[in-house]
């Protein structure tokens, strides 16, 4: 049986709020498309995703107005746990989706429940942990396992299902970049040769828009552009809501054709359209070094969560005050229990940790807070109170701040990762995006020489990461040493100075990103990927073109250059 999605004007309010998340939606989604829908957070993106599974309105409380259709199902009639079978779904926090203590009985979880056989069920799992790159942790405790792991294993729960539909909430966001290239290729894969719809919530428009069919644009609850990919890229771009890859971009101003927003084929048009001329003085930039005494100091570091499992193997590093440091790799290779030593959450098994000169083993935590902010990858997990303002003023509180200097540093704080009108909002009522600012602000609070950021771009949307980018950099330009474990290599090169890469527990490299970005096969190694402007200027090199080059602005003065003939801005 087809199943076809229809919205009939529908409107939701969540309750509590006056703020309407979805406005007259009329939508109609085919059997066996393949959907993106983008927009900025808050853009009413993961409630249009939660009407279709039919937790609008069964699960969040609130005002629904028209009526959603799956197949002949009606949502407001039919039970959540009956659209389960219909309708699978990737949230965009996967550690809420996950119930089990072990990734085996989670990816059963599923099709247990919906009554699958025994035999066929140990086939889906054996199945959906081999598409997932999961083999080899049936027995992991999903809890334990970083986010990109733990993305992975949700999707491979719902892999095991075999729904219908699969809607599937920013699933790229916790992956490394090799993982988001093999997870979308995999998921639009099953979509394919299964024949099921797939609807896809994602940022990452790069990997997304050259696999999808049709993409819809939302803004403020609504749908403000829809259509098929190619027609809705010609639209150009929607400040403030909408902004397409920058070769795309690119291609527009050098007047080549759209599709040319895969590096090979702008290259190749580019030579079909111009004549190429050699660039003389390509403005290399100098590194940034750091010189000064040492902050942070490992030797010989080792660390292991259990007897059989090393995730930490001697490390030997030196970070100095002043610098903002990238640390990278694949998922579960060690970047999160690395930084954790800073703050002293974990204890070396073997060698050293100095903070300051502070012996991480033998200081306690709330001594080590007082230098070093910790902002985690989860911002739930170090929220601890239900409005803004208490939530700025719990930390000053532990560490006995004079309350004369309270309002100064909240205000401070606030305008910083502006969230200055928020003060007496509700922690509820924030995304994902902004609960991320408010820990960022409430660090700030007590001023860390040193601040360690988790993944500090999961659940923002690419204005947001401008932004949140522009905040580590104003706080490093002020003095701050910063440690930044993100998957993003492209604003990685953009603002850190250094980067190091961790290869299962180990480090493979530690330089200069330049260094890394021209290292193809170390690169590789590592599940990272070249950003799609890099990719291009490395073909672009026998021109003189920089083949490190990441920012589109770099790019752009460069192909005006080496472009013979081009008069445009």
């Amino acid at each position: 049986m087809s199943y076809e999605i229809k919205f009939n004007d529908v409107s939701f309010s969540y309750a509590g709020s006056d703020t309407l998340a979805l406005k007259h939606v009329n939508l109609t989604i085919e059997p066996g498309e393949i959907v993106l829908i983008t927009g900025p957070a808050g853009s009413g993106k993961t409630t249009l995703c939660s009407c279709i599974n039919g937790l609008v309105p069964h699960f969040h409380d609130g005002n629904l107005q028209g009526d959603i259709f799956v197949g002949p199902h009606n949502t407001k009639k039919a039970r959540v746990g009956g659209l389960a079978s219909l309708v699978g779904m990737v949230f965009q926090d996967p550690e809420s989706q996950l119930v089990t203590n072990s990734v085996t009985d989670e990816v059963a979880f599923g099709p247990e429940n919906l009554g699958i056989p025994r035999e066929e069920i140990n086939n889906r799992i054996e199945e959906a942990l081999q598409a997932t790159r999961l083999t080899g942790y049936e027995e992991r405790e999903p809890q334990n396992l970083s986010g990109g792991e733990q993305q992975a294993c949700v999707i491979a729960a719902t892999y095991a299902m075999q729904p219908e539909i699969y809607v599937m909430d920013e699933p790229l966001a916790n992956l490394d970049p090799a993982g988001r290239a093999y997870i979308l290729k995999l998921v639009i894969q099953v979509a394919k040769q299964r024949g099921k719809t797939l609807v896809i919530v994602e940022h990452a428009l790069e990997e997304t828009l050259p696999v999808v069919d049709r993409v819809i644009v939302m803004n403020q609850g609504q749908i403000v552009r829809d259509g098929l990919t190619k027609d809705v890229l010609a639209g150009g771009d929607i400040p403030h809501v909408f902004k397409r890859p920058d070769l795309l971009r690119l291609a527009e101003k050098f007047e080549l054709p759209l599709e040319s927003y895969l590096p090979q084929s702008f290259f190749q048009n580019l030579q079909q359209k111009y004549q190429l001329n050699h660039l003389h003085s390509n403005g290399k930039h100098k590194s940034s070094l750091v010189s000064s005494d040492p902050i942070i100091e490992f030797s010989d570091v080792s660390f292991s969560y259990t007897s059989n499992q090393e995730a930490l193997h001697n490390i030997n590093l030196t970070i100095h005050a002043g610098e903002l440091v990238a640390i990278l790799g694949r998922n579960g290779s060690g970047k999160t229990t690395l930084v954790r030593h800073v703050i002293g959450l974990h204890h070396p098994s073997h060698g050293q940790v100095r903070v300051l000169g502070m012996d991480i083993s033998t200081t306690p935590t709330h001594l080590l807070a007082q230098h070093v902010g910790f902002c985690f990858q989860n911002p739930n997990h170090q929220i601890v109170s239900f409005n803004v303002r208490d939530e700025m003023t719990f930390g000053l509180k532990a560490h006995n701040i004079d309350p004369a200097e309270y309002e100064t540093r909240i205000n401070e704080s606030l305008e910083i990762v502006d969230l200055k009108d928020y003060i007496d909002a509700e922690v509820f009522d924030l995304g994902k995006g902004q609960k991320q600012r408010l820990a960022l602000a409430s660090v700030l609070t007590l001023k860390p020489r040193i601040l360690v950021i988790d993944e500090p771009t999961t659940g923002q949307d690419p204005e947001m990461i401008d932004d949140i980018f522009g905040i580590i950099k104003h706080l490093n330009d002020r003095g701050t040493t910063i440690l930044l474990i993100t998957h993003r290599i492209d604003y990685a090169a953009m603002f850190a100075q250094r980067a190091v890469v961790l290869q299962n527990g180990k480090v493979s490299f530690d330089g200069p990103i330049p260094e890394l970005l021209t290292n193809a096969s170390l690169m590789q190694a590592n599940s990272l990927d070249l950003p799609e402007t890099t990719k291009l200027a490395t073909l672009l090199k026998d021109f003189g073109v920089p083949p490190n080059t990441v920012s589109y602005e770099d790019l752009s003065k460069y192909l005006t250059q080496i472009v013979e003939g081009y008069n445009g801005n």
